[in-house]
């Protein structure tokens, strides 16, 4: 991809560039910040072209508004809305009013030391990816501003002492649990029955999208990725389907079409370097999937037409 235009950050780049504040909260691959977001603001200026992070991202707006685009779909985040960030998105922000956020970035690793479920984290942000604004009633905001706050007066005490720094691994997995409490809750209603199976189920798709975010631009197939995961095709459409409501396939043309959507944009490669790219035969193969895909040739889209 071309890097000119979409910059790349992990958290400690991003860190590098856009140093913590009085009062931010860093701790061990973690970032909890509260910002007053207007355009004098660095953290917006930085992310006024497309950026991706590396890292898992919440952020909670408590006052105003800021619209953002994740690969390429604009959001709005209001007053009392949750904003998921999956991690890898290309992040752009367009506008702002003046806005009083609450700001979470945690890299995969330090989720893992603090013991919260990577799998059910990555299954729940991944099935809001395609609409990551959740507006909070009361009872949600009250407890997780509840959980934010206690974070931060903890982790503002700076006490180092063995006790104190399991209770600060409590408090996050506390605070990383009302989210997801949050995200389940906003699944089940739209699917429209009781709580999924979260076992084996999980498991297999948790493998699938690791699978497929490694190998998708040279994979398309759902057999490549049922034969890494020890499956038949069939199963593992159905696993995926009863999982997320949506089969394999979708899964695999959703990420290649994003990618090739976010090359047209953004970077200045041809549209042939674009195919190849993306392990086409050719153009005009890349031209037909796209279009079949979005209905659009990929020189229309890159017009913007």
């Amino acid at each position: 991809m071309d890097e000119k235009s979409i910059r790349s950050f992990s958290l400690a780049t991003l860190l590098k560039i856009n140093p913590l504040q009085e009062g931010d909260l860093c701790y061990d691959g973690c970032v909890i910040a509260n910002r007053v977001l207007s355009k004098e603001e660095k953290t917006v200026d930085l992310f006024r072209y497309p950026s991706r992070i590396d890292a898992f991202g919440i952020a909670f707006c408590s006052k105003g508004s800021i619209t953002v685009k994740a690969d390429l779909t604009p959001y709005v985040i209001g007053e009392r809305t949750m904003f998921v960030y999956p991690g890898g998105a290309i992040l752009q922000v367009v506008s702002e009013q003046e806005a009083e956020m609450q700001l979470i970035l945690c890299e995969e690793e330090f989720v893992n030391r603090v013991n919260i479920d990577l799998k059910l984290l990555s299954r729940l942000f991944l099935a809001v990816r395609e609409n990551p604004c959740l507006p909070l009633d009361k009872e949600e905001w009250t407890e997780i501003s509840r959980a934010l706050e206690e974070l931060f007066e903890e982790g503002r005490a700076r006490r180092e002492d063995a006790i104190s720094v399991e209770i600060m691994r409590m408090l996050f997995r506390t605070t990383a649990y009302r989210v997801c409490r949050v995200i389940d809750r906003r699944i089940e209603r739209q699917s429209g029955g009781g709580p999924v199976s979260r076992n084996r189920n999980d498991e297999h798709f948790k493998a699938f999208i690791d699978s497929l975010s490694a190998n998708y631009i040279r994979e398309r197939s759902v057999g490549f990725y049922a034969d890494l995961l020890h499956l038949t095709p069939k199963y593992l459409t159905t696993v995926i389907r009863l999982t997320t409501g949506r089969t394999a396939a979708e899964w695999i043309d959703d990420y290649v079409v994003l990618e090739a959507k976010n090359l047209l944009k953004y970077s200045t490669m041809s549209i042939q370097e674009i195919a190849y790219a993306l392990n086409f035969p050719n153009q005009s193969f890349f031209g037909k999937y796209f279009k079949n895909h979005t209905g659009l040739t990929p020189s229309a889209y890159r017009a913007g037409k």
